[in-house]
């Protein structure tokens, strides 16, 4: 594999925005009555929206040789190939919408959701996207394997 893939999510932009209509709530609150009437609430939605829309800007993963750098919303992780047994795809159902997120499978037993790079898509149909970021990510995974037996 050459150099490094960047693996993103289009629903980082719904969420930047929703972060951004909070710093907005927050901004309007602060212009529209004093401070020391709702400091609490000014204060958690300027700092919640800030927050929310510049993490869901950055929110990316990237693969390369050593492994898998993923800085998430809430997480910053860096996992080396070593460490990885497999890359699956997780399905989650729900009545209207269901979800596809990429999960790293870990030789110690544990699983790391990559929760940021999550698809979503009507009914029970398959996300594609997330399904080609996830052989993407097990192509990477074979290459190490090959190379370091």
């Amino acid at each position: 594999m050459k150099g490094k893939n960047t693996f993103r999510s289009p629903w980082n932009v719904f969420l930047c925005g929703i972060g951004l209509l909070t710093l907005f709530v927050g901004y309007a609150t602060a212009s529209r009555m004093p401070w020391s009437e709702a400091p609490f609430t000014i204060t958690v939605c300027l700092f919640a929206g800030l927050w929310v829309s510049i993490r869901a800007a950055l929110c990316v993963a990237w693969v390369d040789a050593s492994g898998v750098r993923y800085l998430g919303i809430l997480t910053w992780k860096r996992i080396p190939w070593a460490a990885i047994e497999e890359v699956t795809c997780e399905f989650r159902s729900g009545t209207f919408m269901s979800s596809a997120m990429p999960v790293l499978k870990l030789k110690s037993g544990e699983s790391v959701s990559l929760d940021g790079l999550a698809g979503y898509t009507t009914g029970d149909n398959e996300n594609m996207r997330v399904t080609i970021h996830v052989h993407e990510m097990n192509a990477a995974h074979s290459l190490y394997q090959k190379r370091n037996g």
